[in-house]
């Protein structure tokens, strides 16, 4: 179960969950994170939002294409396709769409420790840094600039002598991408799930922000609390997969561009250019079906504010690393959502939390959040 947040009353939880609403662009009143307008495109969901767990591709383009009203699956398919969003493991262990420019910034602060993180299971399986440093070579190869499948990638790091039996195969593709030399792009021909690999300095044409550790930890830092603040180091920290130490160093050279508020026994942090919306917090009205794994829970240690406590495990059921689709309103989460299928007709039904007793016209207005996603996917 997660952790209640101390010492918050009811209305300040409501204030940090629909303030977190607007950094997100959740809220259609804001734009998201320091953004003066809603966006766009992909790239500008992407870019603003720093990362979007990704290691279900079909939710993290809805993760999307729900801040993009009217959006289709095809405009998330043909950003992955230019190169101006991409998929690769950049924090946490796991897979992430980013934009080129942090990609490189990205590794310099989370490369390392994802390394380190990894090293028993690589020991399990017998993987050596030789191993790793010449499949970097095949895979580059391999890849190109067309691309290659995932099958075509493990046939050739079988035929360069490699196992790639059981789950060999996969943590070699993972430790090859944290050495930087493949990224994830367009999708693969005639899959809605699959993508191609590239070879990482033929695909990823963007300068890095930066490739200093401090300087794209700051960086990486900024961008979170504008795009999820307010929020705590701590939350900050378990986002990027960080110890506490290096990340509150670097909230305090941001200063310049964050603002902080006590609440309870916890400060939180938020862009400074969004002091003016404590006042008249925006999404008191919003109903959003959220995919699973999306940012408005999954991008905090404390979820709290969003997320009752006592329906913790509904959404995150045994603790498994499972985080289902979500329904949100006025940035409480009220239910989870589910999608069906009939025959050759999907349908998606609202699945309320015990004891939480919604109206017609907000039912109405959950089923037509969730007819969004089916149009989405459809397109």
């Amino acid at each position: 179960m997660a952790a209640s947040t101390p010492g918050l009353s009811p209305r300040q939880r409501s204030s940090i969950s629909r303030l977190r609403l607007g950094a997100q662009g959740l809220a259609p009143e804001c734009g998201p994170a320091a953004m003066t307008r809603s966006a766009s495109t992909p790239q500008e969901v992407v870019a603003a939002l720093g990362m979007i767990q990704a290691q279900d591709l079909p939710q993290g383009c809805w993760g999307i294409g729900v801040r993009l009203p009217g959006a289709r699956l095809t405009e998330i398919h043909d950003a992955l396709a230019r190169g101006s969003i991409i998929r690769t493991w950049s924090a946490r262990g796991t897979l992430m769409l980013i934009v080129p420019r942090l990609y490189r910034t990205l590794l310099a602060v989370t490369g390392a420790r994802m390394e380190t993180q990894m090293r028993a299971t690589r020991a399990a399986e017998a993987i050596t840094d030789a191993e790793i440093d010449a499949l970097a070579d095949v895979a580059r190869a391999c890849c190109g600039p067309e691309g290659a499948t995932r099958a075509q990638l493990l046939a050739a790091f079988s035929a360069a002598g490699s196992s790639i039996a059981g789950q060999r195969g996969y943590h070699l593709i993972v430790a090859v991408a944290l050495r930087g030399a493949i990224v994830q792009g367009p999708m693969e021909p005639g899959s809605s799930t699959r993508q191609l690999f590239m070879e990482a300095s033929e695909w990823v044409k963007e300068p890095a922000a930066t490739l200093d550790p401090e300087q794209a930890l700051d960086e990486l830092v900024r961008i979170y609390f504008a795009s999820h603040g307010p929020a705590t180091v701590a939350d900050c920290a378990w986002w990027l997969g960080l110890p506490l130490t290096p990340v509150r160093l670097a909230v305090q050279r941001a200063a310049d561009t964050l603002a902080s508020v006590e609440l309870g026994s916890q400060r939180y942090f938020f862009a400074a250019s969004h002091r003016d919306r404590f006042e008249t917090p925006p999404g008191a009205r919003s109903v959003l079906a959220l995919p699973g794994f999306d940012e408005f829970i999954l991008g905090y240690k404390d979820r709290s504010a969003t997320l009752a406590a006592e329906f913790a495990e509904v959404v995150t059921p045994g603790k498994n690393g499972l985080f289902r689709r979500t329904v949100a309103a006025g940035g409480e989460t009220i239910g989870t959502w589910e999608v069906e299928s009939k025959g050759k007709i999907r349908v998606a039904r609202f699945v309320p939390f015990s004891g939480i007793t919604v109206s017609a016209a907000r039912h109405g207005a959950i089923e037509s959040r969730m007819n969004d996603y089916l149009r989405f996917r459809d397109s």
